[in-house]
């Protein structure tokens, strides 16, 4: 249960980063159309013992099926997806033998970051392969599509009076 804990924290954590800032950097994956896209990745431990997950953007027209598929692994692997509304999609086993399988509906355009480490959040050093595809949002891809896990909400409203700096960058401007 504290490891489940601990890796939404940092799901939590990705968010925070990701919705205070502008720019990410990493890789970007985009596939055309229904296109399947395969990608391989690795999970690893930096020098110090620390988690170094696989970390990418994948992109998104919205209002679509964006299914995210580990198909092999070397060790049980979870993935987590963020939109850019701070909406979080996590799957762990959804793929069979312990493979993450996302199937997020979206709702807007955008890049999502992917998260993809070690089921409990520990460190370890795995090769993976994964395949990405968009779909029509009532496509059979997105068959029981993954439930979000939570939703963080921006904060959007200035002080009382409205005094004070405006947030800006959200989905109405």
């Amino acid at each position: 249960m504290r490891a489940r804990e601990l890796f939404l924290a940092a799901g939590v954590g990705l968010a925070g980063a990701v919705l205070s800032h502008g720019a990410w950097a990493g890789p970007k994956i985009f596939t055309s159309g229904s296109a399947i896209l395969t990608v391989n990745g690795s999970t690893e431990t930096t020098a110090n013992g620390n988690p170094d997950p696989f970390l990418a953007e994948v992109f998104t027209s919205g209002r679509e099926c964006l299914r995210i598929a580990v198909t092999a692994q070397g060790a049980d692997l979870k993935a987590t997806l963020l939109s850019p509304a701070g909406t979080v999609w996590q799957d762990d086993d959804g793929g069979g033998s312990n493979r993450p399988l996302i199937k997020a509906v979206t709702t807007i355009r955008g890049w999502y970051p992917l998260s993809i480490a070690h089921f409990a959040g520990t460190a370890v050093n795995s090769d993976f392969t994964m395949t990405v595809q968009r779909a029509a949002s009532t496509s059979s891809l997105c068959g029981a599509p993954t439930q979000p896990r939570t939703v963080l909400a921006e904060a959007r409203v200035a002080k009382s009076g409205n005094n004070g700096p405006r947030p800006t960058g959200g989905p109405n401007e």
